[in-house]
């Protein structure tokens, strides 16, 4: 199993800009990830924000692969593009009735197993560089009412995540994660 999660991080890492990495934390990853996942991620991991692709959908996906990667080892979640369709129904609602209503709600299939919500952000580039890591730095623990955003985005028997985003009547940007 630790030879397949590195060759599949270094592979997210290649696919995800790596030279927007640089040269030393990617290697340094790559020493690090050599036996497999970390039981509890690298204190204060806060991974330089990767390059626009251009499409938030898949800088979303990047991005938390980016921390499940540089910060713990990880294995990459795929992009779960029959999933956004959804999430972005469901950020959409959310921005109206407010954080995890559509979830609860449940408007939309398919809307995965659990989900991770970024509420009001000023734009879509600070949701995938600030929400995210907010989430993410939210670890480690075990008690979900404190640390669920993270348990979601480290959970090892999720295999893909869906990203969705929405504008409010204010212009907030509204983004909803769904995980499985």
């Amino acid at each position: 199993m630790g030879v397949l999660a590195l060759l599949a991080g270094l592979l997210v890492l290649w696919m995800s800009n790596t030279h927007a990495l640089g040269d030393s934390v990617a290697l340094a990853s790559k020493n690090v990830c050599a036996n497999g996942p970390l039981s509890r991620p690298r204190p204060s991991c806060a991974p330089p924000p990767l390059r626009s692709t251009g499409d938030p959908h898949e800088d979303c996906v990047a991005r938390i692969n980016q921390l499940r990667w540089s910060c713990q080892c990880l294995p990459p979640l795929q992009r779960w593009k029959d999933g956004e369709k959804c999430a972005g129904k469901q950020a959409k609602h959310d921005s109206k009735r407010g954080i995890h209503a559509a979830f609860n709600d449940d408007v939309c299939k398919p809307k995965g197993r659990a989900q991770n919500e970024c509420p009001g952000w000023p734009s879509t580039p600070e949701v995938i560089h600030g929400c995210l890591q907010a989430m993410w730095d939210e670890g480690p623990g075990k008690r979900f009412s404190k640390h669920g955003h993270y348990l979601n985005m480290s959970n090892a028997e999720y295999e893909q995540v869906a990203c969705g985003f929405a504008k409010s009547s204010d212009g907030q940007i509204w983004s909803v994660q769904n995980f499985r």
